[in-house]
């Protein structure tokens, strides 16, 4: 068709959107769960109380409550860079307050934070599913990863040498800074698609919309093969994440010092870089029926790894490798699952549909959190990794017979 004629153009744009806005997406993450918990390492608070910053994942598990208000009212493409105006705002509030160390202060804050920043969520990932077709979600979903991660890079690695080396006021403050210049940028460059774009016929639109509220949750939970695809969501990454959750400790155990631990968070988070954009162009290419079990798999068998380096306890080039290899595969298996999760959208509902899928993942990445520590303590590095692997088994069955086609036919 004549209107899809200027694609090269077309195809610049979405990679430069999809990149701004997934960074801005990344960055408050990692302001939350790896600035904030370097600062309280700093602070020499106890491990319960650094390993406390995984409660706030709490706002992300529940953001599907709030989720259908982005899709009802207001434009999705508002809602993203005025949220991010707002999460700038607020990594100015925690870094004014971090030289008082005022933790009743900082921990108020950065708990309002994190629920702007689950809101923020719900928008910028509705967004994606409202501007891109199928193919485009697909094809783009390696490169809005990849600047997600890069986001985790400036984060944990960049910010937190700053502050290392001058304070926390201006590690904090640059944060801020960030957050602001990235929203100001995705006001510009974010296309503006028609609210109805894609939508099927007869979404509620004007007035109409706040009695579909209800409708956006019941939608989503009686999908076809709604068990299989909520027992997956539940399961694709628990064993991950309770492997990420003790990987420090065993670094650490292993002789590996702080500074080399950065070196290897950035090297780490540059391989899942190049996995997601990997596993994107993969699924774009071949399609998600082909892709899902092959990705999903690579991401589950890295989980040994770690165990491996319990028992042999290789030196650091050794732990270079395994960290290189297991953050590839991890990569892999997130750009096909993020994927799988948004062909389980309707596109009347996207961003709250995407928002509940996510809150599942979120409400595992809390539990895991909390009980990984006390479970290694108790078991020590080898059979916890053990343990890990085992988690991730129900995963690998089920990969096998959740559903791989949308869940609604492309829509002109």
């Amino acid at each position: 068709m004549a209107a899809d004629a200027p694609r090269p153009e077309k195809s610049r744009r979405a990679l430069l959107w999809t990149s701004t806005t997934y960074f801005g997406e990344g960055l408050p993450w990692s302001f939350l769960h790896q600035m904030v918990t370097e600062f309280m390492t700093a602070l020499g608070r106890s491990s319960t109380q650094v390993t406390a910053t995984s409660a706030l994942h709490t706002a992300v598990g529940l953001k599907f409550l709030w989720s259908p208000v982005l899709d009802l009212f207001g434009r999705r493409r508002t809602w993203v860079w005025g949220l991010q105006l707002l999460l700038g705002g607020g990594m100015f509030v925690v870094a004014a307050l971090a030289p008082s160390k005022n933790m009743v202060a900082i921990w108020t804050a950065v708990s309002l934070l994190a629920i702007v920043h689950a809101t923020h969520d719900i928008a910028c990932d509705g967004f994606y599913l409202q501007a891109l077709d199928r193919h485009g979600q697909a094809l783009y979903s390696g490169t809005r990863l990849g600047a997600y991660r890069l986001a985790l890079i400036v984060g944990s690695s960049a910010l937190v040498y700053l502050a290392g080396k001058t304070s926390w006021l201006l590690g904090f403050g640059a944060a801020g800074v960030v957050m602001l210049v990235t929203a100001l940028v995705n006001a510009v460059v974010m296309p503006k698609p028609p609210e109805g774009h894609g939508d099927p016929p007869g979404t509620p639109t004007g007035a109409h919309k706040a009695p579909a509220f209800l409708e956006a949750f019941r939608s989503f939970v009686i999908q076809p093969q709604a068990v299989r695809v909520l027992a997956f969501l539940v399961t694709y990454r628990l064993g991950d994440i309770l492997m990420f959750n003790i990987s420090k400790p065993l670094l650490r155990d292993l002789g590996i010092g702080t500074a080399q631990r950065g070196v290897l968070n950035g090297l780490g988070t540059g391989a899942s870089i190049v996995g997601v954009i990997l596993g994107g162009a993969l699924v774009a290419r071949r399609g998600l029926a082909r892709t899902l079990v092959p990705l999903i798999y690579m991401q589950n068998l890295a989980i040994p790894l770690y165990l491996g380096m319990a028992v042999f306890k290789p030196g650091y080039a050794g732990v270079t490798a395994v960290v290189f290899v297991e953050q590839f595969a991890a990569g892999l298996g997130l750009a096909a699952s993020n994927v799988f999760i948004m062909q389980r959208c309707r596109r009347a509902f996207s961003a709250s549909h995407f928002a509940m899928a996510t809150s599942l993942v979120a409400w595992v990445a809390v539990g895991a959190g909390l009980i990984s520590g006390p479970i290694d303590d108790w078991l020590g590095h080898r059979l916890f990794f053990t343990l890990a692997f085992v988690a991730s088994i129900p995963s690998l069955i089920l990969v096998w017979f959740v559903p791989t086609d949308p869940i609604e036919a492309e829509t002109a």
